[in-house]
């Protein structure tokens, strides 16, 4: 489908009116509640619609009246809908939207753990931009499954998939999950935690063999103490300066590159 003919096909049909049915239910997948009760969220901007694209889970695009970029609709077949550029920005979670934004289903995976070999696990991580950051970061350092246990924030609200930068749709992620019931699954993994109990820094760690696992946990409390007594590796990371702690972002930073780099 060329540019030409995907302009035919939408023509000069234009949603211009906020009370329009189908504009209501784009602003019902703005809320997290929504978002699990209909199995649909959104993605915004030209990147992250064409990485979701690639994953084959785009149902619905829209478009503003003044997009010009259909080249990245090319090959799709669903629902192409235009609307005024007013609407768009009613729409659009941005300050500058880049006038397209995609209707995506949520694929529902069953989670088979051991099919796994490089596994983060998120204990009730509150904040979305740090829960995107974590999984981009994860993504990065070839992690090949995510796992958000039970009270993390939604890995489908507007904040997360912006953080992420399509690395949501690089790894398996799983979310809602028993984290206490998961970990006496995972007998075949070395599970690492950091905690402030730890007696062990880091940067002590050698000879990093086989499947591993890290936990990183809430913000504020970080990995609760049911998990952590689960763990056979406790860890802290050295830090020489004045600061009493690091955001969990940045601390899961550290600590998947060190273990990615040494994992033998």
């Amino acid at each position: 489908m060329n540019d030409k003919n995907i302009k035919q096909i939408i023509g000069d049909k234009m949603i211009t009116s906020v009370g329009n049915k189908k504009i209501k239910d784009i602003q019902k997948l703005k809320e997290n509640k929504n978002i699990k009760k209909l199995g649909k969220y959104l993605v915004e901007g030209k990147h992250l619609v064409e990485e979701a694209l690639e994953t084959n889970v785009v149902e619905e695009i829209i478009v503003s009246e003044s997009f010009e970029d259909y080249n990245i609709v090319d090959t799709f077949d669903g629902d192409l809908t235009k609307v005024a550029d007013s609407i768009m920005k009613s729409i659009s979670d941005t300050i500058t939207t880049q006038g397209i934004i995609a209707v995506c289903s949520i694929n529902k995976k069953e989670l088979d753990i051991n099919k796994y070999s490089k596994v983060l696990i998120l204990d009730k991580i509150q904040d979305p931009g740090n829960l995107g950051t974590i999984i981009r970061t994860a993504d990065a350092f070839d992690f090949d499954c995510i796992i958000l246990g039970k009270g993390t924030t939604s890995l489908y609200g507007q904040k997360v998939i912006r953080s992420t930068q399509g690395s949501n749709f690089h790894i398996d992620c799983f979310d809602n999950v028993d984290l206490s019931k998961l970990i006496d699954e995972m007998t075949d993994f070395n599970i690492f935690a950091t905690s402030l109990k730890a007696d062990k820094y880091i940067e002590q760690l050698d000879n990093i063999t086989g499947k591993v696992a890290v936990v990183f946990g809430n913000e504020g409390a970080g990995v609760s103490e049911e998990i952590l007594l689960k763990v056979n590796n406790l860890l802290k990371i050295s830090m020489p300066g004045r600061a009493e702690s690091l955001n969990v972002s940045i601390a899961a930073g550290i600590v998947m590159h060190y273990i990615s780099t040494n994992l033998k």
